[in-house]
This record gives structure tokens, C-alpha cells and sequence, in this order.
């Protein structure tokens, strides 16, 4: 069950990967404008390069840069988190490489560029991050950050890119710099859609095997567990409800654990918007 679950989150974190490059590669350095992120920060680098006569890979510059932020995550995050965050940096400075003389638009479209961009880079983005990782570079940073203060990764991401954009606007025309906010805009709107990012959720587990599971969650997670008793309507076979409440990021991993116990657990998630009393807050693990 462990590699099972180990091989789906390299899937996601892969398609996670190509969904950015595309964005990236295909749609908004073709059209000028600067990508979000430390993606956006290596574009600036690359520029700057430029004009000094150096002219080297996008890609290149993404993995360079992305060296000191994965030391980061390693101190600040978990070993797990970064390692795949690092196959998704590696993968990025490949098909980076390779898109870098295509576009899938013309220079007129910068408009749809814009969007379709923005698009395709936060869909790419949540992917990884739902699954446990990141495409490196400010991902790894708001991460930090949102655990630290407990801040939405989106609106984390909206205030960093604030300071590449106004860069941006001393290297390049207004134009471009509106198109490249938009961009951004779409972007996080769409990581703050779709991945809930360190916020907590009820978790509901039916299984036979409730002492079990209990003490496995108790053992591998800093979380208390309420047990209730049930029995099927259908079957009238015993079963026990376990009911906690956790942090969105330990999802993936309670899962994990719990079905390596009971494959046929029922197990359901429930957004929890308010909570008082005493809750751990745990880095990802």
C-alpha cells in the first residue's frame, strides 16, 4: 500500500510539474511577460545575464536558484516535502529548456497568453501542493511561512509576487506589467481554490479495525481520537466510528497509515471553519 501510495503522489506530482512548464514555457515567457514565483525572479536573472552577453537556459537559472530554498524546506519543512519538490524542480529545468523557443500563441493573443498562463501555472501548482509537494522556489517559502503564522498560501503568494511585479515594472513597459498581474491574479486565485493549504478538517473513520488504527494515529500523529461504536444497518456487523480533527497537509499521510490497516475503511473529510479548545499545529511530516 505505501509504494501504491507513494507512486500516485510521484504521478501527481509529475503532472503537477508539466501543467506549470506549459503554463510557463508555452504561454508567458513567449509573450513577455514574467511568471510568478521564483520562476519569475530566474526570468529577471536571465534577463539581467542577457544583457551582459551571457545567454543561458531558463531552466537552468530555475534549478540554480532553487538550491538555497530547498535548504530551506530541509530546515524549516521535512526531508519528504523537499525531495519531491526537488524531482518537480529538476523536471521543470528540462521541459523549461525544451519549451523555451516554443509558443502556443502569437504576440497579439497576450491577453489570452496572460490568462491561459495564469491558468495553467495554478492548476499545476495545486496539483503538487495536494499532494504533498511543491514546484519548489516560493512555494517552499510561503509554505514556511503559512505554518509559521498560520497565513493562506494564496494571499502569501499574492504579497511576494507583489514585489517581482514591481520590478518587473522598472524592466519593462506598464503594458506588460498589467498582463504579468493578471497573471498573478488568476494564479493565486486558483491555488487559494483549490488547495486548502494548513487549513483543519474533521476526519470520520468507519472500520473493523478501530483499536488498531487508533493506536496507529495516536503513535505516528500528535492528535487525539474519539471512538464511538456502530454497528451496519445492512450486515450488523460491529464497527467503530473514529472521529479527530487534523490539518489538511496530514491528510494525505493519515490515509495512508489508516488504509495500510483496513483497506476497506470508509473514510470522509469535512472542512472545519471554526474551532475553539486546545489544537496542535504540526509541520508536515
Amino acid at each position: 500500500m505505501d509504494m501504491t501510495m507513494e507512486i500516485k503522489r510521484l504521478i501527481t506530482v509529475t503532472i503537477g510539474t508539466v501543467i506549470f512548464s506549459v503554463g510557463v514555457g508555452l504561454f508567458i515567457v513567449p509573450a513577455g511577460l514574467m511568471p510568478a514565483g521564483l520562476t519569475g525572479i530566474a526570468r529577471l536573472t536571465q534577463y539581467a545575464f542577457s544583457l551582459l552577453g551571457l545567454n543561458l537556459n531558463l531552466g537552468l537559472y530555475v534549478v540554480l536558484l532553487n538550491i538555497p530554498v530547498m535548504i530551506l524546506g530541509v530546515i524549516g519543512i521535512s526531508r519528504r516535502f523537499v525531495y519531491y519538490s526537488v524531482y518537480s524542480i529538476l523536471l521543470q529545468g528540462i521541459l523549461l529548456g525544451l519549451f523555451e523557443t516554443e509558443a502556443l500563441l502569437t504576440g497579439d493573443d497576450i491577453l489570452a497568453a496572460s490568462v491561459m498562463g495564469g491558468i495553467f501555472v495554478g492548476l499545476g501548482a495545486a496539483f503538487s501542493l495536494k499532494s504533498g509537494a511543491s514546484l519548489g522556489g516560493i512555494d517552499i517559502v510561503t509554505q514556511y511561512l503559512s505554518l509559521r503564522f498560520q497565513i493562506s498560501v494564496g494571499y502569501l503568494g499574492i504579497i511576494i509576487n507583489a514585489g517581482i511585479l514591481l520590478v518587473s515594472l522598472l524592466v519593462f513597459d506598464a503594458e506588460l506589467a498589467f498582463y504579468t498581474l493578471l497573471s498573478f491574479v488568476v494564479t493565486s486565485m486558483l491555488i487559494e481554490r483549490l488547495h486548502t493549504a494548513y487549513k483543519r478538517v474533521r476526519i470520520d473513520i468507519l472500520t473493523t479495525e478501530g483499536d488498531a488504527v487508533k493506536d496507529a494515529i495516536i503513535s505516528n500523529f500528535i492528535r487525539g481520537v474519539t471512538i464511538l461504536d456502530a454497528k451496519g444497518a445492512y450486515t450488523g456487523e460491529h464497527r467503530s466510528i473514529l472521529w479527530m480533527i487534523t490539518q489538511t497537509h496530514e491528510v494525505y499521510d493519515l490515509k495512508r497509515l489508516i488504509l495500510s490497516i483496513d483497506e476497506n475503511a470508509f473514510v470522509t473529510l469535512t472542512p472545519v471553519h471554526h474551532l475553539h479548545g486546545r489544537f496542535h499545529r504540526t509541520l508536515i511530516s
